[in-house]
């Protein structure tokens, strides 16, 4: 005889059910962050972002609805990762209908809400900055089927206003966000949530408006949205009140992704703001762009913004990035001069398994991690972006001269005696153009504890269809003694193959460390293999049944030896 339970879920603990709660969207850390894990678009991600907030968030809805013991718990995690268009779109003079309005519109009533708050990602989607008299031309799409009843657009400016005004700032900054809250409510937005936030740690931001702007001051924003009222005035505005706004001393992470070159001051007044993720797009731009770059990130004035930041993250994905050429490499060295006191830095780019975002199949097949025939050079009138060739030949050329580590290491001259952590990008980097790429060296880095590095960084890849295959200029064999720092403490390498487990390199990293204790603080080596390992050939080194001498190698080693599969999402991993 079956007996029925009367017991329902409501009946279950608060802290039981609070847990199962948070496992109803598990990836909304990941979604703040730009990242989709079922199906991650090509380009930029912001409407699947959106899209998927939405989705996820629905079952919490509903939960909220139930009952005032659901709706408690369930609110907490639907405002604790917000994904928000960032405009204040208006659909007339008098009205607005965009969610970010409708949020501020609860915040503002509800304001036990707010310390629920702990990440949100604004995404400016494409469309034109609003002007005087002209309603904001964003395609309504972008809302996502948004069918609420407009709100009045006056209502929300008077009550952000008054948010303003009530605020411990000097009074000329007040006034001046003030005056402004109509002209840009774009940038206006982030100010607001800072205002409004008192728990706020991440920020996440993407800019993906692509008008035209032909003055640098149009590339500098800052962390409540006011603008220079005229831009011969060098002084600009002056931030220094803001410290004292609820989310200033709880923000800890700054994300920001842009179609464009752009700066955000007034980091330097967020006393816990120690980490910057950094995603521009460099490359295509001119040359005098490049020049400015170095007027936006390199002046000693520009580095006192940065002067807390600690743990710099830069997106070195083809998707974020373009396809990396002068202007990009360029670009990123410039936005490295900015930055004096890092103590860690991650450049990180395609996972190992997506390391190819290109689908040509004549010359670059989808998943294919080394080249093996070659896009022929075209002649000066087939120099044609219409055509397929341009493109395979400008991918080959990113290949071959830009996505150089050694050069991307020698650029970090400014930060070396300070940094402890790096991370060299994986993905696109790590493959074969048409020669030999020169191996990085980090001798030089008196306090680097911590080094992840891709295999291709330590081993250079060398194919026998390569088109200048006798190349002799940089370092191409490299052994452990004149790369690794002698205060290192632990070392990956990822996207590794059976080329490392057989390689002098690897040898060496051993019997130097056994004989004459090189690095003797060093704790840890994990080797984290890519595709080209397949699961056979990991399941028969972990159980010992290949790489003998290997396996007696790490046996034998003071430090701990890790083996496994890469897996992981750069992007993500903070």
């Amino acid at each position: 005889m079956v007996v029925k339970s009367s017991q329902s879920l409501g009946d279950l603990p608060t802290e039981l059910i609070d847990q199962i709660m948070s496992c109803i969207d598990l990836y909304r850390n990941e979604r703040i962050l730009g990242h989709i894990p079922d199906d991650p678009p090509p380009n930029s991600p912001d409407t699947y972002l959106l899209t998927d907030f939405l989705v996820c968030s629905r079952a919490l809805y509903s939960l909220a609805l139930t009952n005032r013991r659901f709706r408690d718990i369930a609110q907490k995690y639907l405002f604790a990762a917000p994904v928000i268009g960032g405009y204040a779109v208006r659909v007339s003079g008098t009205s607005c209908s965009s969610r970010i309005a409708f949020l501020l519109r609860t915040l503002f009533s509800r304001s036990d809400l707010r310390r629920h708050v702990r990440k949100i990602r604004l995404c400016f989607l494409e469309g034109r900055p609003p002007t005087s008299g002209n309603p904001f031309d964003l395609d309504q799409g972008n809302e996502l089927g948004l069918t609420s009843k407009p709100l009045n657009f006056a209502t929300i400016v008077h009550q952000t206003r008054g948010i303003v005004m009530s605020s411990n700032l000097p009074e000329t900054l007040k006034r001046t966000w003030c005056a402004q809250l109509i002209m840009d409510f774009r940038y206006s937005t982030i100010g607001i949530l800072v205002a409004l936030l008192p728990r706020l740690e991440t920020l996440s931001i993407s800019e993906q408006n692509l008008e035209p702007i032909d003055d640098i001051d149009d590339y500098t924003a800052n962390m409540i949205g006011i603008r220079r009222l005229h831009t011969a005035d060098p002084t600009g505005v002056d931030l220094q009140g803001i410290q004292c706004l609820p989310a200033a001393h709880s923000l800890r992470t700054l994300k920001i992704s842009s179609m464009f070159p752009l700066r955000f001051d007034g980091l330097d007044k967020f006393p816990n703001l120690d980490t910057l993720d950094l995603g521009l797009k460099l490359a295509s731009v001119d040359y005098y762009m490049v020049e400015e770059l170095e007027e936006l990130f390199a002046t000693p004035e520009v580095t006192t913004n940065f002067d807390r930041i600690r743990h710099l993250r830069l997106d070195c994905q083809v998707k974020t990035v373009g396809i990396w050429d002068f202007a990009a490499r360029q670009g990123i060295a410039h936005v490295l001069r900015a930055f004096s006191s890092l103590v860690s830095l991650d450049f990180y780019a395609e996972p190992s398994h997506e390391k190819n975002p290109f689908r040509s199949v004549r010359a670059f097949p989808h998943y294919q991690a080394n080249i093996q025939t070659y896009p022929d050079e075209p002649s000066p009138r087939d120099r044609d972006a219409t055509q397929d060739i341009f493109w395979d030949e400008r991918v080959y050329e990113a290949r071959t001269e830009w996505t150089n580590h050694q050069y991307l290491v020698d650029s970090l001259i400014r930060i070396r005696p300070s940094l402890q952590s790096l991370k060299l990008p994986g993905g696109f980097w790590t493959l074969p153009g048409a020669m030999r790429k020169p191996l990085p060296s980090f001798t030089s880095f008196p306090s680097l504890q911590r080094l992840d590095l891709p295999q291709a960084a330590m081993l250079s890849i060398k194919l026998d269809n390569m088109r200048f295959l006798e190349t002799e200029h940089g370092d191409f064999r490299l052994l452990p003694t004149t790369v690794l720092p002698p205060t290192l403490q632990e070392l990956r390498i990822f996207d590794a193959d059976a080329n490392l487990l057989h390689s002098e390199w690897l040898r060496q990293l051993f019997n130097e460390h056994a004989t004459r204790k090189t690095w003797p603080d060093l704790q840890k080596l994990e080797i984290i293999f890519g595709p080209t390992f397949n699961n056979v050939e990991l399941a028969d080194l972990l159980a010992r049944r290949a790489c003998e001498q290997f396996r007696m190698l790490s046996d034998k080693a003071a430090f701990q030896v890790l083996l496994r599969r890469d897996e992981e999402v750069p992007s993500i991993c903070l």
